[in-house]
């Protein structure tokens, strides 16, 4: 078996496989496994509240329907965001990001997804950094995201705040990368973020080395078989995003 006594664990939605993504339940079992960092997503509701939920929509985890940016955050309260995963966890609501960052304070680090911009969720840029800093949480926290327009804004607004880059795929010697289309976009487009963070299935020898070269952390999203886990850390990855982080800490010996 494959070890690296330097391996990166961040429970992917909290630790998604093992309660409901995205739920106080979930992040609290990951801190209980001893997770380094753990990744959320974050939606914002009409009223401007910052919440943490992977969708736009309410739909697929919780037992609501419609847009979140359509409902009040007294509306979002009225659904549970666990019933659907197991009867068990019906009474989970879905949290605020001040709530993730109040149970969490400083214990792992952080990483919040934001899918969308201005452009869809008025200031949410704005919303994120003002609850990362009324918990004087810029230290571990770090705002990650597939959308370059939030990164740019949220790097403007304040930069301070630290912050990731998401790619699906990233070609090694080409300014190509993959999201959903294909872009030409060079890493040092990128040159103020502290980490690049891939799908594992495009996660080369060479982009690694290639972010390497650049300066950055080269995380893999999101990996729970344990072959594809080994063969990663034989790859040089930095760390690994996983449903079970659970199952990660075995390889970090």
């Amino acid at each position: 078996m494959v070890t690296t006594k330097n391996l990166v664990i961040t429970g992917h939605r909290g630790a998604a496989g093992l309660a409901p993504e995205n739920t106080l339940a979930s992040i609290q079992l990951a801190l209980d496994l001893g997770v380094d960092r753990i990744e959320i997503d974050v939606q914002q509701t009409k009223d401007n509240v910052v919440i943490v939920l992977h969708d736009r929509s309410l739909r697929r985890t919780t037992t609501g329907i419609g847009f979140v940016k359509l409902k009040t955050y007294e509306q979002i309260l009225q659904y549970s965001a666990g019933e659907k995963f197991n009867k068990f966890y019906a009474g989970e609501k879905i949290p605020t990001l001040d709530e993730v960052i109040k149970l969490i304070n400083g214990k792992a680090e952080l990483l919040i997804e934001t899918k969308y911009s201005f452009m869809y969720y008025p200031n949410i840029e704005r919303h994120i950094i003002n609850v990362i800093k009324a918990n004087n949480a810029k230290s571990w926290c770090k705002v990650i995201s597939f959308n370059d327009r939030a990164l740019f804004r949220t790097h403007k607004l304040d930069k301070d705040i630290r912050i990731g880059k998401l790619f699906v795929g990233k070609h090694a010697k080409l300014p190509l990368s993959f999201d959903k289309g294909v872009n030409l976009k060079p890493l040092q487009r990128y040159h103020f973020v502290d980490e690049i963070i891939v799908k594992h299935s495009y996660a080369t020898k060479a982009i690694i080395d290639k972010v390497h070269e650049f300066g950055k952390e080269l995380h893999v999203w999101t990996v729970n078989d344990p072959e594809t886990i080994e063969k990663l850390i034989e790859r040089g990855v930095d760390g690994i995003i996983s449903d079970y982080p659970n199952l990660l800490f075995k390889y970090r010996k």
